[in-house]
């Protein structure tokens, strides 16, 4: 079976794959727990929904906060409540080996960072395919809220985007706009039943102005072109980061904006929005009813709430708050404490006599 495909991680550790072809689910058992062929016109909306929606969901039904860690990518991760943690990365730094080592250490998600990052627009393609093949799904930040930048997150096959410094309602609709494919509003003469159920299916969706061409969304989903085209704009989250003042004082009514998934807070740009110094929010009451409200304005809506956390005290702290979605620590940072912890191990080493 071939392996640059669409994995869906899964809470009891099974492994799925999503395939458009039924002759290729027996070869897929012997490595798969649950294999899922086609795309489905008229079942239920958990059939329909593949990658991180579907993941999300899945979490919020059975009570799981998901959670992250930096890497370059935005890194998620799932973790159960009581049991098993599991883990995502965010990365900052290119390239595709890079990409798949980490994706292959057990993480769930890797979220690539295109906003500080170092990661250009060709590292972030590879990076994407890179995950991807190996049973991870790729998010990516993108660097800001313009067409050109979703389009090529999108079009590189990324399950969804995260839009730093969303501040008005109007740019949440611009956002949601960019991320969707137009809805069709009229039929093929003599065409199938099966292409009016498919219509009737994405009708329920919010209609957007997203380009169609490119062949490696497709891929990395392992789907035809037309049904990523079909099933695409479920399928794919769509996260905006409360990180201004503004965007502060208009979260509710962001919140409330079709198409739109999950406000995740910046809370050192937040804090510096503020007037405040931005490391360290943590410590100013202020910043923190900010983060309450952010919260509050998330749930209120029926839609997710992440949160940018630093360490595992941080995280358990966002979990009993309510967050659903947080990240832990960086490649970059992880890079710099493992070398300092293992180097002053050896300082006495360095300090002996010279021979």
């Amino acid at each position: 079976m071939q392996r640059f495909s669409q994995f869906l991680p899964d809470f009891s550790g099974n492994r799925q794959v999503a395939t458009t072809d039924k002759s290729r689910a027996n070869d897929s058992k012997s490595s798969f727990d649950v294999v899922q062929t086609g795309h489905d016109t008229d079942g239920s909306d958990q059939d329909k929904l593949l990658g991180l929606p579907r993941v999300m969901r899945d979490a919020r039904k059975q009570g799981k906060p998901v959670l992250g860690r930096t890497f370059a990518f935005f890194g998620l991760a799932l973790t159960r409540r009581v049991t098993k943690l599991r883990k995502g990365f965010w990365m900052m730094f290119p390239g595709a080996a890079l990409a798949r080592t980490f994706a292959q250490l057990g993480y769930d998600f890797i979220l690539i960072d295109c906003e500080h990052g170092n990661i250009d627009d060709a590292a972030m393609h590879a990076a994407v395919g890179a995950v991807a093949a190996e049973g991870v799904s790729p998010l990516v930040r993108i660097p800001g809220p313009d067409n050109v930048h979703v389009k090529r997150a999108l079009d590189s096959g990324a399950h969804g985007i995260l839009c730093p410094n969303l501040s008005s309602v109007e740019e949440a609709r611009a956002l949601v706009s960019y991320a969707k494919f137009p809805i069709p509003t009229k039929t093929v003469p003599g065409q199938s039943s099966d292409t009016k159920n498919n219509a009737s299916v994405i009708s329920r969706q919010v209609s957007g102005i997203r380009g169609v061409g490119s062949p490696f969304a497709p891929a990395v989903f392992h789907q035809s072109l037309g049904e990523y085209i079909r099933t695409a704009n479920r399928n794919t989250l769509v996260a905006a980061q409360i990180e201004t003042l503004a965007g502060l004082e208009n979260c509710e009514e962001i919140a409330k904006v079709d198409g739109l998934d999950m406000l995740f807070i910046g809370p050192n740009d937040l804090a510096s929005s503020m007037g405040y110094p931005a490391l360290e929010h943590e410590s100013i009451p202020e910043v923190q009813d900010a983060v309450e409200r952010v919260l509050a304005a998330a749930h209120a809506a029926g839609k997710y709430a992440g949160m940018f956390c630093t360490s595992s005290e941080q995280v358990r702290r966002r979990h009993e708050q309510g967050f659903d979605l947080m990240n832990l620590g960086g490649d970059i940072v992880a890079l710099q404490a493992w070398n300092a912890n293992e180097l002053a191990k050896i300082e006495d080493i360095r300090k002996g006599p010279i021979i």
